[in-house]
């Protein structure tokens, strides 16, 4: 049940108590993150086996992985080399001595990365870190592997700034992507600019995320985006889960219109419970923009609710960080007014306590 409250997205304190672990302090650093995280990355050294490689692998799950979909998806049109992003215990086949493995885990404790990173100094492949702590920081110390620290506070999600940013120039350090320091910059500059516009002391009749998490409430989310900003949507996707603890959808243009318009009709039960958000940018492929028109179409036919939603700034990175402050201060709005704290992840918290016990078959 939503909380009814009509003015508590503009009132401070109530706000502030249901944040009882700060997120909306973690979304407002998100461009101190980019800074400090891109500082870190300038005295980074890394062996000549570290560069100029054929292809990245990035090992994480949750959000220590959502970098390497954001540096993806931002950069594709740069990258000199793919970027595969291994949310598994398994290392895939072709990841081999001339693949750079990047193995990132904000705890320095997931078992996933830490199994894949196993196979991967088996392989005898090039290995960098990114990690606050844990037995992966250990890892890397005693096996002298490059390294990227950095603080760790709050909740793993928290700390995209970092993932996107000490990724990112771990890459330009490799020879493997083109970078610049006045991009970093512009990009900071947007991202304070979302956190004016959509943070909790701008008021809701000019604050585009408190906007739509009004909307959005008691409502299935569906995130639609192309190019670059699918990488964004998933960060919505996410955001949602974890913050708002509810359930959410991402659709992929022009993917979405092979599929997806077929399937508006039904069930008809829940058309009143759908909201799609089309994150739209100028850069996207004018194609996919007139997909993203008539899907809008076929929607208002269905009478399933819909907005296309604006993505400020100039070039796919400043794009990428607004839409990620955007989506974050959201999914956080919509926490408060389901009456809950966006923090804690007590079903997250559930699943590694069960898989920390013993196998019943190896009982």
């Amino acid at each position: 049940m939503s909380v009814g409250v009509g003015g508590l997205l503009d009132d401070l304190g109530a706000m502030r108590r249901f944040d009882q672990a700060g997120m909306l302090d973690a979304i407002a650093g998100i461009p101190a993150q980019v800074v400090d995280a891109w500082q870190r990355t300038r005295d980074l050294k890394l062996p000549d086996r570290h560069r100029d490689l054929s292809a990245v692998a990035l090992l994480g799950m949750g959000g220590s992985a959502i970098g390497g979909d954001l540096v993806r998806g931002i950069f594709a049109d740069r990258l000199r080399a793919p970027l595969t992003v291994v949310r598994d215990y398994e290392l895939p086949a072709w990841v081999d001595k001339d693949t750079l493995v990047v193995a990132s885990s904000y705890s320095g404790a997931t078992e996933e990365t830490i199994s894949a990173l196993s196979t991967a100094l088996e392989r005898r492949c090039p290995v960098a870190v990114i990690s606050t702590g844990g037995p992966l920081r250990e890892v890397a110390r005693k096996a002298g592997l490059p390294l990227l620290d950095f603080p760790g506070e709050g909740q793993p999600r928290a700390a995209v700034g970092y993932s996107l940013t000490l990724l990112s120039g771990l890459l330009e350090r490799a020879g493997l992507l083109q970078l610049e320091d006045e991009e970093i910059r512009a990009a900071v500059g947007v991202a304070t600019a979302a956190v004016e516009a959509c943070g909790p002391e701008a008021p809701s009749e000019r604050n585009p995320a408190k906007q739509l998490a009004w909307t959005l409430v008691d409502r299935l989310p569906v995130i639609e985006a192309s190019g670059p900003l699918v990488a964004v949507a998933r960060r919505w996707k996410t955001q949602l889960n974890e913050n708002a603890k509810t359930m959410a959808v991402i659709e992929e243009l022009p993917e979405a219109t092979h599929n997806s318009v077929v399937g508006y009709a039904q069930p008809e039960s829940i058309r009143d419970h759908l909201y799609v958000v089309f994150l739209a940018t100028p850069s996207e492929h004018p194609r996919s923009r007139l997909r993203a028109s008539l899907s809008a179409e076929l929607l208002g036919a269905a009478q399933i609710g819909h907005q296309v939603l604006p993505v400020a700034g100039e070039g796919w990175l400043q794009q990428a960080v607004w839409g990620i402050v955007l989506g974050d201060y959201v999914s956080t709005y919509l926490a408060f007014l389901y009456g809950l704290d966006p923090s804690p992840v007590e079903a997250i918290a559930y699943v590694k306590d069960r898989m920390s016990l013993p196998d019943e078959d190896d009982e």
